[in-house]
Order: structure tokens, then sequence, then C-alpha cells
């Protein structure tokens, strides 16, 4: 090769050297091993230290495990399909700040047409995931009156037996036939409902909590989790309800836990509520029906009940901002419901009418567990 060709081709990789750095996203090279062989300045930064120190490094240098491990089997995958990938990750830096970004990639081939690696540029969207948890957070502040109706139904019972053992045990002294077995059985029974109070407060919390991290999570438990804290109060107003899925056969999604399971639970109970009003008026034997089936790209999860037809008209706002038939309503509920679902999970609501029945229709896109590893992608 001439020093001319040399020449050319050192200031063309000068030049793109300085393409690169005048970009305002990080961006980074991996070969098919998964070592990085070329990134920009902004990536560098990020990672908290320079290009050349990157060269040669691999993601679990720079990544949290999880994420790596994620990325090694999606850099796989599209160097199988050469389908470009999106996907989103946080990354926690030297000073413990936590971002978010969005990370496009696609695969790089070489001059014959063979697979040469993956090139992925990173998109900040810490400014928009923080807005978004800062509205979802207020939506879930809307649901907490229903919350704590439930709460206290599920604790009517548990006060409801401690005070007849406080009672027994009076009985018992004014009788002075107090001995060391029926202090002892006193106290086991009322831990057992105090434990039980204690759990509600504990689910309670946990939903309060955002969830600020992707993660693997049980659909058919987290519905669980949900009925845990509002099915005392379901139950209360003599609604039915029927689970169509085997709870043995548990589905894992991707994402946002405690935010779906906010979606749910408004979807419950706005349910709920349509059959209470209907149960003022006339006699009337509500069912609420969760249903989970799955096609070849998404799992399912169905809210049906059979409190009535919802209106044409107002069938097509029900997920506008602030659209409420509810006399004292926010309008906030179904459309954060709609923002988690599609925006934060890539996912899909939706609603419609079937006779009487109104079904709300949740759609995930589907993961795939690994063999031998603990690891979820998207399908």
């Amino acid at each position: 090769m001439s020093k001319k060709y040399y020449s050319k081709l050192n200031k063309r990789l000068n030049f793109e050297d300085v393409l690169l750095d005048a970009l305002p996203n990080p961006i980074y090279y991996k070969d098919i091993k998964g070592d990085f062989i070329r990134c920009n300045t902004r990536f560098a930064d990020l990672a908290s230290t320079s290009k050349k120190k990157v060269i040669g490094k691999s993601a679990y240098e720079f990544f949290p495990k999880s994420a790596a491990d994620r990325h090694k089997l999606i850099d796989r995958q599209i160097m199988k399909t050469l389908e470009p990938y999106e996907d989103e990750v946080h990354f926690i830096k030297k000073d413990g700040e936590v971002r978010y970004y969005n990370l496009s990639k696609a695969v790089c081939l070489d001059y014959k047409g063979m697979v040469a690696g993956i090139v992925c540029i990173m998109t900040d969207i810490t400014e928009r995931i923080k807005e978004k948890e800062l509205l979802i957070q207020q939506s879930k502040f809307v649901e907490m009156g229903e919350m704590i109706a439930a709460i206290a139904h599920q604790w009517n019972e548990p006060l409801v037996e401690l005070s007849a053992q406080i009672q027994k045990m009076q009985l018992f002294y004014s009788s002075n036939v107090i001995d060391k077995e029926r202090v002892s059985n006193f106290v086991i029974d009322s831990m057992v409902q105090i434990q039980y109070m204690s759990e509600t407060l504990s689910d309670f919390r946990n939903f309060l909590k955002p969830s600020v991290v992707k993660e693997e999570f049980g659909i058919k438990r987290a519905i669980k989790e949900i009925f845990e804290i509002v099915g005392k109060q379901i139950f209360y107003f003599n609604i039915k309800v029927n689970f169509e899925y085997d709870i043995d056969n548990e589905i894992y999604l991707y994402g946002y836990k405690n935010e779906l399971k906010q979606v749910l639970l408004n979807v419950i109970n706005n349910a709920k509520n349509k059959i209470i009003r209907i149960n003022e008026k006339v006699p009337f034997s509500g069912i609420i029906i969760i249903k989970i089936t799955e096609n070849k790209k998404y799992n399912i999860i169905e809210v049906i009940d059979n409190a009535g037809a919802i209106e044409g008209s107002i069938l097509d706002r029900l997920f506008d901002p602030f659209f409420t038939t509810k006399e004292n309503g926010t309008g906030f509920g179904l459309y954060m419901a709609k923002i988690i679902v599609e925006d934060k999970m890539s996912g899909k609501i939706e609603v419609k009418n079937d006779g009487d029945n109104v079904i709300f229709s949740i759609k995930i896109l589907k993961i795939k567990k690994h063999k031998n590893e603990n690891i979820f992608i998207r399908r």
C-alpha cells in the first residue's frame, strides 16, 4: 500500500472521529466478541474514562451486570437476524447519579458483507423518564382513596378478631382461669392477625414506590398482590371475580412492575365502581373477569366487567387526558395507564364493548428466557 493511501485513510479516520465527537449522543462500536473497538468522547465521558481506555474492554466494565448480560444475548440475536433493536437501560455514574438511555443498535458489515460487529447510539432520556415518573406518582395518589378504603375493609376482620380475643382474655381474668397455655394461645392468635394487618400496609407501601428500573416479574403474582389489597373490598360489595388462567403456570414480563399494577388497579377499580353504581339503583350480580391469554407477539391481560356497554362517543375518548364521566373524577387514571403501557412498556391498551360487557385489553410484548441463563429479552 502506498503512503498516499495511508494518508487518505488516516485523514478519513480523523474526520470520522471529529464527526463522532461532534454528535451529542454517546456512540460506540463493538466487535463480534463484544469488545469495544471505537467510541466517541460522549461515551468515554459517560464512563468517566478516556476513549483509549474504552477500547478493548467489554460492556461489563461500564454497565450493570444484568444489563450487560441481556445485551450480550441481544447482540447475538441481532447479528443473526441483521435487524435493528431498541432498548432502555439505566447507567449508574461513578458519583452515584442514575441516567436512563434509549439504545438504538444495528449490525455493522465489513466490505465482504460479513457481520463485523454492532454499532450503538445512546439517547439520554433521563429527564423524560423523571417527568413521566412524577406524573405516574401523582396518578397513584389519585388511587389512594380507593386503596385506603380497601385497607379499611382488609383490616375490619382482623380488628373484630382481636377485639374478640381481648374480651375473651378479660373473661378468663375475671373468672380467675388464666393460665400459661391460654396466654400463649392469645399471643399466637393475636400475632397472626397483627401480621396480616402489617402485610397489608407493606403491600400498600410497595404499591406507592416508583419502579425506576425495568425488571422481569410474574404477571400472575402481580395480580395476586393487587387482590391481596382490594379483594376484601370487592367481596364486600358482593362482586364475583373470576380468574381465567392457570395460576401455577407463571408468565413473565419485562418492564415496570408497580406501574403495571397501577394500570390494572385503575381498570379493576373502574369496573368495581361501575357495578356499585348499578347496585345502588337495582339489584345486580356484578362480575369481573381477569383473563390472561397470549399470541405470537403479546401476552394479553383482559379485565372484563358485565356492568353495561360504554357509549361509542365516550369509548373513543376514554384515554384522553382529563376526560372523565365521574362527578369528582380527574380524567387522569386511564390517560396515565396508556402512558405506562404504550410508552414505558412498548405495549398496547385498548377498550371495546362485547354486548353488555366491557373489555379492557393490555398487551405486553413477550419475552423469552434463554436456557441456563436467568435473562429475558423481547421476542
